[in-house]
This record gives structure tokens, sequence and C-alpha cells, in this order.
């Protein structure tokens, strides 16, 4: 039986009167009201300091709730137990993962803009919680905290904010190989290329089997048309990673660009239908046959994604575009219209349209 929105309301509050966060002569918050945080801005406790034991309760009440995915009531107690105790820094890390499923939530339920404005709030939470925790903590806890951010922070576009967690949290925790792994991937992002090397080399001066910083160095030198470096370097990366998926792509990439696409395509042709579904590899087949003069094939990459993901609609415009410059118009059309039914408005699509407006023999 599902839970009325009162009974919800209801069950919540007795979790927040049980740990301490609400009394019985105050009238409990309506639910629908929104309680902000100024991360920027120290707020003095409106009510009596909530004591360590309903501080510990909370937490632990919110976080289990996150577990079973229950989000909206792991919200409101963090929200009344930020308003109780606005200095404890564990609960605006718990509100930002919170904050963080939710903007999974509703990216699965494809509202890209909710998702996104979910994700901001989260590392905003984030923040605060960097901002707040204690001196006297131990700094691998601090810069994991740092780290957390930065990522989240880097999925919300925040790239100077990531930078400044990232290198924060290498400074705490100067042994651990992470934190200037992803230091070099945000100045990568922003083609800081020096920068990014030095990061990188201070990654291998503490683990030299990290693969993923020898894969970002090739991608440096590919940067810098060094095609010597990127294959030493990609090579690197794939003894020592031979498994992994983005490493081979990556390998893939560095040989196309280094006018090697048959061995290229010796990486991907032979993987799994599930992995060849996978955009980033079908990017890299499409391409290397494009390379090859073949635009058929490249269609069929795209169209092996499409068939694998109806969702992708991108797929079937890149078949319906590969297929035009293979002079097959009418698989062209035949891909086109898949796109054009899922992403009527999209630029991409747009540009498909007047390029079949530009055919002989259409109107």
């Amino acid at each position: 039986m599902q839970r009325s929105r009162a009974g919800h309301c209801f069950a919540v509050l007795g979790v927040l009167a049980s740990i301490g966060l609400i009394g019985c002569s105050k009238q409990p918050d309506d639910s629908s009201t929104t309680v902000t945080t100024n991360p920027d801005v120290d707020t003095a406790p409106v009510q009596p300091t909530v004591t360590q034991e309903a501080i510990e309760a909370a937490l632990s009440a919110a976080q289990q709730y996150l577990v079973q995915q229950e989000l909206t009531k792991a919200e409101l107690i963090l929200r009344k137990l930020i308003e109780r105790a606005p200095q404890e820094y564990r609960a605006y890390e718990l509100y930002g993962q919170v904050l963080l499923a939710m903007g999974m939530q509703v990216g699965a339920q494809r509202d890209p803009q909710a998702a996104t404005d979910a994700i901001v709030q989260a590392y905003q939470q984030y923040r605060r919680a960097t901002e707040l925790v204690p001196s006297d903590i131990e700094p691998t806890v601090a810069a994991g905290l740092h780290q957390s951010a930065g990522e989240i922070a880097s999925i919300a576009g925040r790239l100077d904010d990531a930078l400044n967690h990232f290198q924060r949290a290498g400074r705490l925790d100067p042994v651990n190989p992470k934190h200037p792994l992803y230091e070099g991937q945000i100045l990568l992002q922003q083609r800081r290329l020096a920068e990014a090397r030095r990061a990188l080399q201070r990654v291998l001066a503490v683990d030299p089997n990290e693969a993923y910083a020898h894969a970002s160095l090739a991608t440096i030198a590919l940067e810098e048309d060094d095609q010597v470096q990127a294959i030493e370097h990609i090579e690197e990366a794939r003894r020592i990673a031979p498994n992994d998926l983005t490493i081979r792509v990556q390998e893939a990439r560095v040989r196309r660009l280094c006018d090697q696409p048959r061995r290229a395509l010796e990486l991907l042709v032979l993987l799994t239908e599930q992995e060849r579904a996978e955009e980033a590899v079908a990017s890299q087949i499409a391409s290397c046959y494009r390379l090859l003069g073949q635009p058929a094939k490249a269609a069929q990459a795209w169209q092996h994604r499409y068939q694998l993901r109806p969702d992708a609609w991108r797929a079937a415009a890149r078949a319906a575009q590969a297929y035009l410059d293979a002079k097959q118009p009418d698989e062209a059309r035949w891909w086109y219209e898949r796109a054009r039914l899922a992403a009527p408005t999209s630029p991409e699509v747009r540009s498909l349209g007047e390029a079949f407006s530009r055919l002989p023999g259409e109107p």
C-alpha cells in the first residue's frame, strides 16, 4: 500500500522528534517549505543547541534513508539538522550526497536542467562542508572531502572550483596519487598543458603504474604533435591495464590520430556487441572508417549503437549523415526520420533536414 503524503510527513516528524530535533511544544514545519543555507555566511542557531547524541542519531537516520533511496525523508532530516546545528560539517556532506542522488534520479527521468540544478546544489553543500571541517581532523579525511567536492564541482561544470579542491586535497594528502590525477584532468580540459603534465608527473612519482596518468600524458603529447611520445605513453597505459575499455578506446584514438586507423580498428572491432554500442567505441570505429574512405561502414557503427540503445538518437543522426556521405540517400532518410522523431528541435537534426532539402529532386 502506498503511504499518503500526510503519513509520510508524520513518519519523518516522528523520527525528528525521537532524535530531539523537534519538540512537542513546537508546531512542525510545513514539509513544502524550503530551508536554504547560504554557504558563505555562518548562521547562528535560532533554537537551543542540539545535543551531540541527537546529531549522531539524525545523521544515522538520514544515512539509512539515503541507502534505502528514500531521499525526501533524508532531505527533511538533514535540513532540520542544518537548521539546528549549522556548524556540523557532516550534515552538509550527507545532504550533498542526497542532492546528488536526487540529481541522478531526475536525470534518469530525462530532465537534464533539474538534474544540473540538483548537482550544483549538491556541490554547494559539499563546499560548505569543506569550509566547516575541523582543523584538528585527520588530514586524509579532509582531503577526501575536498576530493569529493572537486568531483561534484567537475560534474557541475565548475572547473575552477574543482581544480581548487583537488589541489587542496593534494596538499593535505600528498602521498595519494588520486588528487594530482584529477587535478591533471581538469588542467587538461582547460588546455593548461604544461601544468597538467607537472600534475601527472607527480602522480607517476607516487605510483608509476597509474594507467590513467600515462593515458593523459598521451593526450598531452598528441596536443603537442609528439606522436612518438603519445604512442609510448598509451602503450604503457595498455600494458598496465590491458582489460580497461577506456584505455583501449584511448589507444584507438591515439592510433587513429597518428594515421594508424587499421591498427585502431583492430583494437575495437572484436569487442563484444555491448561494448561496441558504447558511444566512445562507436565514435572511434566510425571515425576510423571515415579516415579509410568507407562512410557506409561508419554509418553501420552508429547503426549498431542505435539498435542496442534505441534512446540514443544522436547515433541515428550520425548514421544518417554517414549514409549521406556514402551517397545512399534512402538509407540516410530512414535514419534521419528516427532521429527527427526523437529530437526534432536538435540543431544536429535540423542541419540534417537542411542537407536533405538540398538533395536533387527534393521539394
